[in-house]
C-alpha cells in the first residue's frame, strides 16, 4: 500500500483506488503479529484485530451479494444467518490461522474490485428487510454500496489503528514503511519488533472483608451503584470510562491476607511465562495459579518487598455480555 491513493481519472478509478487503500489497511495492521496478539482485546473496545479483519471480510461478502444479485435481492444462501452469525463475525481465537484469515480476506477484497469495475454504478439495489434499514428507500445504487464500504472500512480501519496501537505501540505509517521495505526517515522509522512488556495494564483489585454483605453496601453507596458481578464470596464493580474492575472476596477465602490488604492483578498475556518469569526474579507462589471461570486465570505472588502482586490473563475472545471472572471460584 502506498501511502497515498494514486491519481484517479474517473469516479469509477476513484472508487477502485480509495476502496484498494481501505482494504490494505487491515493487512497492515496484522502486519508482524503472531496469533495471540491478534486474538487480544487489549484496549477498552472488545475489538481485537483478528476479529475486525474476519468482520471486515463478512461486510464485503455481504455488500458484494448485494452488488452482484442487483437489481434482485441476493439469495438466502448469500445473505447471513442471522444474529449468531454476526458476533461471530468478530471472533478470532488464538487458535486461529493467520494465514487463512488472509487469504479469505484477499480473496474477497480482490472479488470486490474485480466487481467494482464490471458492475454498473448505477444499478438498483434493493434496500433489504431488515429494522436497521430505512423504510422510506425502495433501493439504493452500487455506487451508493461502494461508498458505503468505503466508510465501513476506513472506519474499521480506525478502530483497529487504536487496537494495535495498544497491543505494541505500533502506528499506521510505520507499519507500512516496514510492511513495504521503505527506508528508515527521521520521521518516519519503520516499525521494529520489540519484546513484548510484562503487562498491558491493571486488570482488577481486588479487597478483601470479613464481612462481605457489609462491604458491598458500603462501596455500592460510595461508587454509586450495584455490583455487576455477584457471588455469595465475591462481588465485582466496573469502574470508570475504561471499565476498571474492582472487586471484594470474602475473607474466608483468603485467610492469608490480613483484613484491609489488597491484590492487584496485572493483566499478562501468557499467565504460564509471566509466573515463570517472577518466580526467575525472586518472587515466590502466594496463590497458585487458579482458573476463575469464564476463561480468566490468575495467580499471585510475593515480591522480595513483601508486596502481593496478582496477574491475570484474560480470555482472548472477550464474552458477550456481563464476563464470569469468578475470583472466588
Amino acid at each position: 500500500m502506498a501511502l497515498h491513493v494514486p491519481p484517479v481519472a474517473d469516479e469509477t478509478d476513484a472508487i477502485h483506488a480509495f476502496l484498494a487503500q481501505a482494504q490494505d489497511a487491515f493487512r497492515a495492521l496484522l502486519h508482524g503479529l503472531t496469533p495471540r496478539q491478534a486474538s487480544i482485546a487489549p484496549s477498552a473496545s472488545s475489538l481485537s484485530l483478528g476479529g475486525l479483519v474476519k468482520h471486515a471480510t463478512a461486510v464485503q461478502r455481504g455488500w458484494l451479494a448485494s452488488a452482484e444479485a442487483a437489481p434482485a435481492l441476493p439469495t438466502e444462501a448469500e445473505r447471513s444467518d442471522g444474529v449468531g452469525d454476526y458476533f461471530e463475525g468478530f471472533t478470532f481465537r488464538e487458535t486461529d490461522s493467520l494465514e487463512d484469515l488472509l487469504a479469505a480476506y484477499d480473496e474477497m477484497c480482490a472479488a470486490v474490485l474485480d466487481a467494482v469495475r464490471r458492475i454498473d454504478l448505477d444499478t438498483a439495489v434493493p434496500v433489504p428487510d431488515a429494522p436497521w434499514f430505512p423504510k422510506d428507500v425502495e433501493a439504493w445504487n452500487v455506487r451508493w454500496v461502494w461508498w458505503h464500504l468505503m466508510e465501513e472500512l476506513t472506519r474499521h480501519a480506525g478502530h483497529g489503528d487504536i487496537v494495535r496501537e495498544t497491543v505494541d505501540g505500533a502506528t499506521m505509517y510505520p507499519l507500512v514503511a516496514a510492511r513495504d521495505g521503505l527506508p528508515d526517515l527521521p520521521w518516519l522509522p519503520a516499525w521494529k519488533p520489540v519484546d513484548p512488556p510484562f503487562t498491558s495494564g491493571v486488570s482488577t483489585v481486588r479487597l478483601h472483608a470479613a464481612d462481605l454483605p457489609a462491604a458491598r453496601a458500603w462501596y455500592a453507596d460510595l461508587l454509586g451503584a450495584e455490583p455487576y458481578f455477584v457471588r455469595d464470596e465475591y462481588v465485582e464493580w466496573r469502574v470508570g470510562p475504561h471499565d476498571h474492575e474492582l472487586g471484594i472476596l470474602d475473607l474466608r477465602y483468603a485467610p492469608q491476607h490480613e483484613q484491609g490488604g489488597t491484590v492487584t492483578y496485572w493483566q499478562v498475556d501468557d499467565l504460564g511465562a509471566a509466573l515463570t518469569d517472577l518466580l526467575a526474579r525472586g518472587a515466590t507462589v502466594h496463590e497458585d495459579v487458579r482458573d476463575f471461570g469464564g476463561g480468566y486465570r490468575g495467580a499471585v505472588v510475593i515480591d522480595p518487598f513483601c508486596n502481593a502482586l496478582g496477574i491475570m490473563q484474560r480470555p482472548t475472545v472477550p464474552t458477550t455480555g456481563t464476563h464470569d471472572t469468578g475470583e472466588a471460584a
